[in-house]
């Protein structure tokens, strides 16, 4: 999802004046198509850094959503990206190359409301999972919106850099990751969504880890972004609620530099055996 750089903020991330260093879908390398006000598709390369020991990644799936529906709506409406979920119901280790099918559900007052089916590209009908997303209205895009191609992301190879490194986020000693700045790379007024979704996703599979019992595998990650991020440096952590059965829950948060929430995720994972 792309914008013109002279784009007001959104609630929930800034249009960076150096959009070509926005860091979110040039790693992710997902490409979008528009069929008509209400529908696009995108295709996204599944390659090994986009990918956990258990199962695809959550935060490159939610990307990949994002992006196909920006380009519908993008050209319309200022947004404040409010609510994502994503919902796997196959750990999709062997997919090459993913399809993301979207479409506006409804275009709201003040909302508008987003879905998709996540297939498998190379085999057309092979559902892995879907997912939807709720966006704040926040003003009318000027004219002169233009979608801007991110490019196929990063080919195999040991140079890539980690998911968590590429977008700027540390480690903690006790488990988490602190963002010490904006930039560029991740938003330069406002924390674009991108860092927010790998943070609370890396700090759940670091939790959900550490119950032991083989890699976890992803089935649900629900996300609310309740306020926009400015102040840094930002936090994440996350806890596990249940590692009952075959099933580990999670919760994951996002917090600035005074405290405050930006951002809540819950995470349900499987084992692998």
């Amino acid at each position: 999802m792309s914008s013109d750089p002279g784009h007001a903020n959104s609630v929930s991330g800034v249009w960076s004046d150096s959009l070509a260093e926005l860091v979110t879908y040039r790693y992710v390398g997902c490409q979008s198509i528009m069929h008509d006000r209400h529908h696009a598709e995108g295709w996204t390369p599944m390659r090994s850094h986009l990918r956990a020991a258990g199962s695809i990644l959550a935060a490159p799936l939610a990307i990949s959503m994002l992006d196909t529906a920006g380009i519908n709506i993008d050209r319309l409406y200022h947004l404040g990206l409010t609510q994502i979920d994503v919902q796997l119901y196959d750990p999709g280790l062997d997919v090459s190359r993913l399809h993301v099918i979207g479409c506006v559900v409804r275009e709201a007052r003040t909302q508008v409301f987003t879905e998709c089916r996540f297939e498998d590209a190379d085999r057309p009908g092979r559902v892995i999972g879907a997912g939807a997303a709720n966006w704040a209205i926040v003003g009318v895009t000027p004219d002169g919106f233009e979608y801007t191609d991110p490019g196929p992301g990063h080919d195999e190879g040991r140079d890539v850099p980690t998911m968590v490194s590429a977008f700027e986020l540390e480690p903690l000693p006790a488990g988490g990751f602190v963002l010490p700045r904006l930039s560029p790379r991740v938003g330069t007024d406002t924390l674009h969504h991108g860092p927010i979704l790998v943070g609370l996703e890396h700090s759940a599979l670091q939790a959900a880890s550490a119950v032991g019992g083989g890699p976890p595998v992803l089935q649900s990650m629900s996300t609310r972004i309740v306020r926009a991020g400015r102040r840094p440096p930002f936090l994440w952590g996350a806890q596990v609620l249940a590692a009952a059965g075959q099933v580990i829950g999670c919760r994951a948060q996002m917090s600035d530099g005074s405290g405050d929430a930006i951002a809540v995720a819950h995470l349900s994972y499987g084992r692998r055996v």
